[in-house]
């Protein structure tokens, strides 16, 4: 227990020593002592640019890797990803959809408009995904995967309609969401979803429980007296809001709903009354930090932070590949 409660001490210190860093690396130099003068440039670029994006990829990483934690104890499995159920295509599609089609639709030419759309995109192909898998009352794990499967197909194969068609410019801004970014953090877009960032530390007491005895298996867990589709629901439900809620602000992420709870199981253990929370503050420290790497490495301009994110998660599980391979 002591193990476990020390290394969510040092994930949420990570966090912090990111958000520290993040703080002081970008194009403009900030001095401390002008963040006293509130009506400088080094005061409103640390207070209305900065802050907001720190604290948007500590939320947004947090949730990330929180739904990650979340699939992989629905399917079982460690190495899931939220995208494999389809969530993050939906998003995607819709997205884009707003960024091609938007001068054409109305209501779908401003940011605000491709957020929302792009939300209700994760939404609704996380309700498709749970009309398939239902059956006689039933929810299929299998059957979630495999519709999840055939949603990415679809709706990858509609963005690369879209991707054909768009212009230059909607493409280059195509290419940009689908690469991630923080860039558009603000106070406004932090205050409207903040609820669905937050939620996850409400929620995982409540959940962490019933994922340890799913472990068992959905058999031993019903003998248990946990409410399987109940549960199964729920969670899907969960992800669902979670990583659309994240995907529809930032763009795609990858790696992070995959690799931090993988991490995080391999040095604590299954115990989802810790994993959850160190999941959490370990996802959201970890793109801070990659954001601030994606803004220094070509300052004064800045690469997607879904590339750095994408780099740092690959070594580490070529790393585990090779050490299996040992073991075999």
């Amino acid at each position: 227990m002591m193990k476990q409660k020390f290394f969510i001490l040092l994930c949420v210190l990570f966090t912090i020593v990111s958000a520290f860093l993040s703080s002081t690396l970008g194009a403009m130099e900030i001095q401390w002592k002008e963040l006293l003068s509130f009506g400088s440039i080094e005061s409103k670029v640390f207070f209305e640019i900065r802050i907001p994006r720190i604290l948007l990829g500590i939320l947004v990483g947090g949730s990330l890797a929180w739904s990650g934690a979340l699939a992989q104890g629905l399917f079982r499995n460690p190495i899931v990803d939220p995208g494999l159920i389809g969530i993050t295509a939906g998003c995607s599609l819709f997205a884009a959809i707003a960024i091609v089609l938007g001068s054409s639709i109305p209501l779908l030419h401003s940011i605000w408009s491709v957020v929302l759309f792009s939300f209700i995109g994760g939404i609704l192909s996380c309700l498709i995904i749970f009309f398939f898998a239902k059956s006689k009352g039933k929810t299929d794990i299998e059957s979630i995967l495999l519709s999840g499967i055939a949603v990415n197909a679809i709706c990858f194969s509609a963005i690369g309609i879209l991707s054909y068609i768009a212009s230059e410019a909607q493409l280059r801004n195509l290419s940009i969401w689908n690469m991630g970014s923080l860039g558009g953090a603000s106070w406004t877009l932090i205050k409207s979803f903040s609820f669905f960032y937050l939620f996850p530390l409400v929620a995982s007491p409540f959940l962490a429980s019933q994922l340890n005895v799913l472990i068992l298996g959905e058999r031993e867990a019903n003998h248990l007296g946990i409410h399987i589709e109940f549960l199964k629901t729920l969670l899907i439900v969960l992800i669902g809001i979670s990583v659309g809620s994240c995907i529809s602000i930032v763009g795609n992420i990858g790696f992070i709903g995959l690799a931090v709870p993988h991490i995080v199981r391999m040095v604590i253990g299954q115990n989802y009354k810790y994993l959850l929370y160190a999941s959490y503050f370990l996802g959201g420290g970890l793109l801070c930090f990659a954001d601030a790497i994606c803004r220094v490495i070509i300052a004064p301009s800045e690469i997607p932070v879904g590339i750095v994110t994408a780099l740092l998660g690959a070594p580490f599980f070529m790393n585990l590949i090779l050490k299996r391979k040992q073991h075999i």
